[in-house]
């Protein structure tokens, strides 16, 4: 078991001078508190068994991307990763959860499209020197999730983000990390976007999620199908009839186990095509997380006669359903329009499930704007340590080009009032 780190570390202000920007920000949140300030303190753990007490000590309502359960599945499953987690006291009490995940970055995470095979070896040769790291607040694994929590009689969301910055910045400079990423706060103004601003952090890139509206009138797919505009509505029919002879069924945690090795490979082959994978959590990832939620992670096979050929995982939430990792022979895919119809067969899942949106991700764009999704911005500051202009600039390009440029939105629904006629 991960030992506890920095545990109680008081920051009395005659001990810790005023360049150090963390105990400004903290004597400025707990302004009221005792003369010497040895009540604000902060704790780092390694592993989320030694802050199970603390969390439950924290009066906060912890959602369930941040609770205790999710939290020790996410460390479990996830191997290529290391974990942080932080408590901020105020009167020996714990008033803020923050959440980071800590990955080392190497040329293996990129699929470097690089004509010139000197500039290409080059790139590989300096990000395996580097052996760069990498901090992200929250799950880097999940759109939209929770990085903090907080006691909301004792902090306000401006105090919490100032601490965020802060001990983002304490852990980078302790574990030598080249790039934070924090995404966009929930709730967070202008005023405070602009503090991020303020404290290094920049959005390099314009980044979106690809979502679709689910109409309120479709109670079936074929709904979803007779909306299409002739083209886009014959290009469905096809797709439909193409994969019909598929047995496609959803996968219990026994199912997941016996198809893991195959579910990991088809993953792969998904994976490898990206231009860059921060993880490579497979099978044993969705398997923790099917154990854990039940109903609300389906998860969904598609066979050829009995051989698992692609499958992909569902995410039920309150408003919404969200196609999450996705798997499939890509060889096949040439036969059977998988991908397409995984992502018709998540659209059925959400209108029949009731939901008003269905989530796709931020890959395909494409395929999704042929769907029907169209682009939502999300927002990630970064703040990069150590790493030249020109690195910079060349990794921007790079990011930018992997989907923009390479898509058009695509209107495939008929208006709503022509398609109720």
């Amino acid at each position: 078991m991960n030992s506890q780190r920095q545990a109680g570390i008081s920051l009395p202000g005659q001990m810790i001078g005023e360049h150090c920007r963390i105990s400004a920000f903290l004597k400025n949140i707990f302004a009221h508190c005792h003369a010497d300030r040895k009540d604000a303190n902060i704790t780092i753990y390694y592993s989320i068994a030694d802050a199970r007490q603390e969390l439950a000590q924290l009066r906060a309502d912890v959602p369930a991307a941040l609770s205790y359960d999710h939290l020790e599945t996410m460390e479990r499953s996830l191997t290529d990763a290391e974990f942080r987690y932080v408590f901020v006291y105020r009167d020996e009490r714990p008033v803020l959860f923050l959440y980071f995940q800590l990955f080392t970055v190497t040329s293996q995470n990129f699929a470097l499209d690089i004509k010139r095979a000197v500039v290409k070896n080059l790139v590989h040769l300096l990000l395996d020197l580097r052996q760069a790291k990498v901090l992200v607040a929250g799950n880097a694994l999940r759109n939209g999730q929770q990085v903090l929590c907080y006691d909301t009689a004792a902090l306000s969301l401006t105090d919490a983000l100032d601490a965020l910055v802060s001990v983002a910045d304490r852990i980078a400079a302790s574990d030598s990390v080249v790039a934070t990423i924090l995404p966009r706060p929930e709730g967070a103004d202008k005023r405070q976007l602009h503090m991020l601003e303020r404290q290094g952090y920049t959005i390099p890139w314009e980044d979106s999620v690809m979502e679709m509206e689910v109409w309120e009138g479709w109670e079936t797919l074929q709904d979803y199908v007779n909306a299409l505009s002739r083209k886009y509505k014959a290009r469905a029919n096809k797709i439909l009839a193409e994969v019909a002879e598929l047995k496609i069924e959803p996968l219990s945690v026994k199912d997941i186990e016996k198809h893991g090795a195959v579910m990991d490979a088809l993953f792969l082959q998904v994976v490898d095509r990206q231009p860059f994978t921060l993880s490579r959590a497979g099978a044993a990832y969705i398997r923790e997380l099917k154990k854990l939620y039940g109903e609300e992670l389906e998860v969904i096979g598609y066979f050829k006669e009995e051989r698992l050929i692609a499958f992909y995982s569902g995410i039920v939430t309150g408003d919404a359903y969200e196609i999450y990792y996705v798997g499939f022979d890509a060889a096949l895919n040439n036969e059977y329009p998988l991908y397409f119809h995984i992502l018709m067969h998540g659209l059925e899942r959400a209108i029949i499930l009731r939901k008003k949106t269905l989530k796709l991700g931020r890959t395909s764009f494409d395929a999704k704007a042929s769907l029907g999704a169209k682009a939502v911005s999300t927002g990630h500051s970064i703040k990069l340590r150590h790493v030249p202009d020109v690195a910079l600039q060349w990794f921007t390009r790079y990011f930018s080009a992997a989907e923009d440029g390479k898509w058009k939105q695509r209107n495939p629904l008929k208006a709503k009032e022509t398609a109720r006629t």
